[in-house]
């Protein structure tokens, strides 16, 4: 869960990094949300798969983490 949440902050502080750049280059609001948008409207079938998978891996591994404490904890219990 703390590496979900950390993956979100990143995320965030990454994005408004990009909108304040986008801001102090002259850029209204609709331009730069539109900029942040650009490469996924460029991207190919076969990138979108990667990125699909990319995201899969990330929650399944904590999915996965999840599943092998809860496990652990029935098996041996304090």
């Amino acid at each position: 869960m703390k590496v979900f949440l950390a993956l979100i902050i990143v995320f965030l502080l990454s994005t408004l990094n990009l909108l304040l750049m986008d801001f102090l280059l002259g850029f209204s609001l609709l331009e730069s949300s539109m900029h942040l948008l650009n490469p996924f409207w460029v991207m190919s079938n076969a990138e979108y798969i990667m990125l699909a998978g990319l995201f899969l891996i990330v929650i399944g591994q904590q999915i996965f983490m999840i599943i092998k404490k809860k496990k652990e904890k029935r098996y041996h219990p304090n």
